[in-house]
């Protein structure tokens, strides 16, 4: 099974007031920490950012946003448009705990889906979801119309949405850290916090 995990790196961590990718966890920079485990999951490994000098020390093919300033969805249309296989693992920059083996997971369930995203208690994470490159036109679609939420681009979708439920059935291991996202000072701090 081919695929290319795609990793979201171009927004500008204003919040963060610093590069969160570039960030430390566990004696690792979070973008690293993510790449070792995506690659695990998928073929190809896929940076989308618009700063290819900040990540250039991880020699890993990058591609730029055509649509700058207009949050994650067009980077997920810069990846997917960029990718060379159907099947694609979109990973933000700012979760320093996820997981091969639920990437893989998603990967696999995107058979007859345009879209596999985890709903963990009760809230949607489409930044750490399986996504088929066949729908690039309607991420575009969306961006042309400025509808820049993610969940109206999953409304247009075929999506499966994977509950804990789903996880336990199929055996497949998981915790909350998994999709820990860190946006602000205290955010990174409490994921310092977690490594103990």
């Amino acid at each position: 099974m081919q695929a290319t995990g795609i990793i979201l790196a171009g927004g500008k961590s204003s919040r963060m007031g610093t590069n969160k990718a570039l960030l430390e966890v566990r004696g690792s920079k979070v973008i690293e920490r993510i790449v070792a485990e995506t690659s695990k999951a998928t073929d190809h490994l896929l940076l989308v950012t618009n700063t290819f000098e900040d990540y250039e020390f991880l020699e890993l093919p990058m591609a730029e946003d055509e649509w700058k300033g207009l949050g994650p969805l067009t980077g997920i249309h810069t990846g997917l448009k960029n990718s060379t296989t159907d099947r694609n693992l979109v990973v933000a920059c700012d979760m320093p705990f996820v997981s091969a083996d639920l990437g893989r997971f998603l990967l696999t369930q995107l058979t007859d889906y345009e879209a596999v995203v985890p709903e963990i208690g009760g809230q949607l994470h489409p930044l750490f979801a399986a996504y088929s490159k066949n729908v690039v036109g309607k991420v575009l679609q969306a961006l042309q119309h400025k509808q820049l939420r993610i969940r109206y681009l999953l409304d247009s979708l075929h999506v499966k949405i994977i509950r804990e439920k789903d996880l336990q059935q199929n055996g497949i291991q998981w915790n909350d850290t998994y999709f820990y996202n860190m946006n602000h000072p205290e955010e990174y701090q409490q994921a310092l916090r977690m490594q103990d």
